[in-house]
């Protein structure tokens, strides 16, 4: 087979019917074979940022691995945001360069450039990737795609690059294989178990596979995918039994590395059954409906939901922590503050992030190493088994250890009093306008939503439905992300979608406006214009001396009409007042099987609240909370 007929057949294959990319000498004959193929079809961007964010919202969207593709040199360097991307947020993208012959090659080491568009993306993209390798050899892309595939796809996910010479593209490929096992890819030798527990038994970690790298290749370490982690999920399951036991006051905190919606289902099941408070990332915002009785919101150092950060930093004796990494834009820039009074079990397949401690020195402190589903997995199925059921409860003699009904009353009372608290707050206008607007948005599959100020009204307020995803770029905060994450989760999903916006980060990928026309894509996007970077303008007034440089009309920064430049576009558009929004948007935003865009003109004093000061704990947000309120709720 040529090399490219055979990396595209392994790909659709494996699932990826859908590819993102922008064509280009050096890239030709893969997009040829991508035509050819009667299972696939090439997706065209108009700037290779779109391709490699769209490919991250088809992962999202998805769940499942992506791909995209761009030509050497700025178009393989054009991909790098989106792999960033799909790195800190664990998302699956095979990402393909082309490149110069390999005979092109001058040997010369300290030669700036080989040959025209040169670019060592190998090198460029390894901080950023599980595992690059350019292909030198024809037959060599066998072994690489199979081992690139699995590393995408096992362990912690994220992204994988292969760079493709344009004569090894041309190459042939003598014995094709599309499933490899782990021997053969060179991935069978690992390094000697670190199961040392812990004086107490309760700190394990998992192996992971230490390979050593080719010519031409990165790679990391790669958390095994098979039964060498069964230990440290059995000690994991035992040690969240136990604390349950014990505690009082007991929350699940969820995060995107729990990605599998069964595995979330049966978590939620058991939830429901000892009724306990569930409090997410913002990745993972919408794995329960805005209204379910057990969502109690995201955790957020600086923008959560008021309830998530007073119930998991100030009312809770333990945090059962799954798949969610604790980093500062979580729990605060002052880490051992955070939940002083509470117990924490950390599940987490990143072994490097549970190298943190949370806690001073670690105290209170249970870390496992291990895939969070599986975990989760372990405990529905013993609690499903009656006989485990009763044996440990009458081995604690308290038959109703799994039942926090009265601590779930307590959360919920902090819900309803906070939420009042911040509805009555008139600077959060456009929360209230969010709230609005996605009940005209429950048809939709998914929603991606950029970085800025609109991000945060979003995963505040937004009335997200049963399995109607929010898309965000976590880790990355990359402006520009949603209009492209848009197009790639409709793809995924085959559903229309819908995209919210600030003026600056619409922007930053408007040329996909084209995309988006030019496929007749039923996205419904929405775009925020407060003629300002309002976060950052926001930080200028606090800290700045309200010098608003390069974020205001006048002092270096301007937008543009977005309803008349997607006119331009040949999309259907209209644009009002945010006072007019609630009430007139939703007829406009009716019907969603054709592309449409709402401008909505706001003013550019705008602030997301409530907002952590500089100093203070998280669940004291400005504006602060009535001192009566206040007091009543800490001492529930």
């Amino acid at each position: 087979m040529k090399v490219t007929d055979y990396i595209v057949e392994f790909l659709q294959r494996k699932g990826i019917h859908d590819f993102f990319g922008y064509q280009g000498t050096m890239i030709a004959h893969l997009v040829d074979s991508i035509e050819k193929n009667p299972h696939t079809k090439s997706h065209s961007s108009y700037h290779e940022q779109g391709a490699a964010f769209a490919a991250c919202g088809y992962a999202q969207a998805g769940e499942r691995c992506a791909c995209a593709y761009a030509t050497s040199g700025p178009g393989a360097a054009n991909l790098i945001s989106g792999i960033a991307d799909a790195y800190f947020d664990s998302l699956p993208v095979v990402f393909l360069t082309g490149q110069l012959n390999t005979y092109e090659y001058s040997g010369i080491p300290g030669l700036r450039q080989q040959g025209f568009q040169e670019i060592d993306i190998v090198a460029m993209a390894k901080p950023v990737t599980k595992y690059a390798v350019q292909i030198r050899e024809d037959e060599d892309i066998v072994k690489a795609l199979n081992k690139a595939y699995h590393i995408a796809n096992s362990g912690r996910k994220g992204p994988v690059l292969i760079d493709l010479p344009m004569n090894i593209q041309r190459g042939d490929v003598k014995k094709p294989v599309y499933d490899m096992s782990l021997a053969e890819m060179g991935l069978d030798q690992a390094c000697e178990s670190s199961l040392d527990a812990a004086a107490n038994g309760s700190e394990a970690t998992a192996r992971t596979l230490e390979v050593k790298p080719g010519a031409n290749e990165t790679i990391d370490s790669v958390q095994l995918a098979d039964g060498e982690t069964s230990h440290c999920t059995a000690l994991a399951a035992d040690a969240i039994r136990h604390a349950l036991a014990e505690a009082q006051r007991p929350v699940i905190m969820l995060g995107h590395g729990v990605s599998d919606k069964a595995v979330r289902d049966q978590l939620f099941t058991l939830a429901r059954q000892w009724k306990l408070p569930v409090i997410t990332s913002v990745l993972e915002m919408s794995a329960l409906p805005w209204d379910d009785p057990l969502n109690f919101g995201c955790i957020g150092g600086a923008y959560g939901h008021r309830y998530a950060n007073m119930i998991a930093n100030a009312k809770s004796d333990l945090l059962i922590c799954l798949g969610i990494s604790l980093c500062t834009r979580q729990i605060g820039t002052k880490v051992h503050e955070f939940a002083k009074n509470a117990k924490i079990i950390r599940v987490d397949i990143d072994q490097y992030n549970l190298q943190r401690n949370i806690h001073e020195n670690g105290m209170g402190e249970m870390k496992f190493c291990a895939d969070a589903a599986e975990v989760i997995r372990l405990l529905a199925e013993s609690a499903e088994n009656a006989k485990c059921a009763r044996d440990f409860a009458k081995k604690y003699d308290n038959p109703a250890i799994y039942d926090f009904s009265d601590w779930l009353a307590v959360c919920k009372d902090i819900r309803t009093s906070l939420r009042a608290v911040d509805d009555a707050t008139p600077e959060r206008y456009p929360n209230r306008m969010i709230a609005a607007l996605s009940d005209a948005l429950t048809d939709t599959a998914a929603v991606a939503v950029d970085v800025g100020q609109h991000m945060v009204w979003s995963y505040q307020s937004f009335h997200n439905q049963k399995d109607q995803k929010l898309l965000f770029s976590g880790g990355h905060g990359a402006m520009g992300y949603a209009l492209p994450a848009a197009i790639g989760a409709y793809y995924a999903t085959g559903k229309p979608v819908a995209c919210i916006c600030g003026d600056g980060a619409f922007q930053m990928n408007i040329q996909e406006l084209e995309w988006v026309r030019r496929e007749n894509l039923p996205i419904t996007m929405m775009v925020m214009n407060n003629h300002a970077l309002g976060m950052i303008r926001h930080l200028q007034r606090d800290y700045f001396g309200q010098v608003y440089a390069d974020t205001s009309e006048g002092s270096g920064f301007s937008s543009c009409s977005f309803a008349e430049v997607a006119k331009a576009y040949g999309i259907s558009s209209v644009c009002m007042e945010a006072g007019q929004a609630a009430e007139k948007a939703s007829t406009f935003l009716q019907g969603t099987q054709a592309p449409k865009l709402l401008e909505i003109r706001m003013e550019p004093g705008t602030f997301a609240y409530p907002k952590t000061c500089l100093g203070e704990p998280i669940h004291n947000q400005q504006p602060y909370i009535p001192k009566d309120v206040y007091e009543r709720l800490l001492n529930l």
